[in-house]
């Protein structure tokens, strides 16, 4: 299956673009998409040191390990935002 992850911020820029896809199996969950997303977009990887450092939204709701990911959905990789 492949899932598009929605990206903002640092990783938009790092990957110059406001999405990217990952290949993952065919039910995959919130921790399949963090690993796909470390080893297949390793420009990714300062935004994801490890795909448990990760969080995800999944229909603009924070969802974690093994919540599922089902086709149609909005992922979204959230990621740390500095400013003043």
């Amino acid at each position: 299956m492949e899932v598009e992850v929605l990206l903002f911020g640092a990783a938009a820029t790092r990957e110059k673009s406001d999405r990217v896809t990952v290949v993952v199996g065919a039910e995959p969950t919130v921790r399949d998409v963090l690993t796909a997303l470390h080893e297949q977009h390793p420009d990714l990887r300062f935004a994801l040191p490890s795909a448990e450092a990760g969080r995800l939204a999944v229909n603009q709701s924070f969802a974690r390990g093994e919540h599922p990911i089902r086709a149609g959905d909005e992922v979204a990789l959230i990621t740390l935002v500095g400013g003043g």
